[in-house]
């Protein structure tokens, strides 16, 4: 598990990253062996859940550092039209990750840093234990290890839009309050990240 060579953001961020993706496999396993509980308990979802919103939010910081490296385009970017994607029947199974369909979001509206978090059932046996599917986070899980085997794919899509709307950085930075208490050196992560892309005052 090592990220592209040709990365430009610091060494050392990049092992702090590394380091912190063994703790979530050390504490939690593969992704495969999250898939394969089918179902958490509440306490373990939540949990789990943590670690993986952690993890985005360093991972979405190094992101905007190596999107920096791609310079803007020369052309205004096209906007296009919404279209309907049909739905189709996707099986996944939990013995082979590398065929799950995931992506890395590197925007994280304050809604998005407890996306996909649990809902309360309506209706329970007071004391009974809660369960939630465990598909939700093996598959951020596992997308959270791509975007760092791999990072220059997202960080090209992410340069364009920053480029284009500089002031979606805030979405970039977004971060849930374990962030600072589980990321070594959390502040560094956000510095360069902010040098990498500073506020724009013009329309440029």
């Amino acid at each position: 598990m090592q990220p592209a060579p040709q990365t430009t953001a610091p060494p050392a961020l990049w092992r702090i990253a590394r380091a912190l993706i063994c703790v979530l496999h050390d504490l939690f396993g593969a992704p495969s062996d999250i898939a394969r509980a089918h179902s958490l308990t509440h306490a373990a979802y939540k949990l789990l859940l943590s670690w993986i919103q952690v993890g985005e939010a360093m991972m979405r910081r190094l992101i905007a550092i190596e999107a920096a490296a791609f310079p803007k385009p020369n052309t205004r970017p096209l906007l296009r039209a919404p279209r309907k994607r049909a739905r189709r029947m996707m099986e996944f199974w939990p013995e082979t990750p590398d065929d799950w369909r995931v992506s890395f979001r590197c925007l994280a509206a304050a809604h998005r840093v407890s996306a996909r978090a649990p809902r309360k059932p309506p209706q329970r046996v007071p004391g009974s234990p809660i369960f939630h599917s465990a598909w939700p986070l093996a598959e951020r899980y596992e997308a959270l290890i791509r975007v760092f085997n791999n990072p220059l794919p997202a960080a090209r899509r992410l340069a364009a839009r920053l480029h284009a709307r500089p002031h979606t950085l805030a979405a970039v930075l977004a971060a849930p309050a374990e962030y600072e208490h589980r990321v070594d050196h959390a502040d560094e992560f956000t510095t360069q990240a902010e040098q990498a892309w500073p506020q724009r005052n013009d329309s440029s």
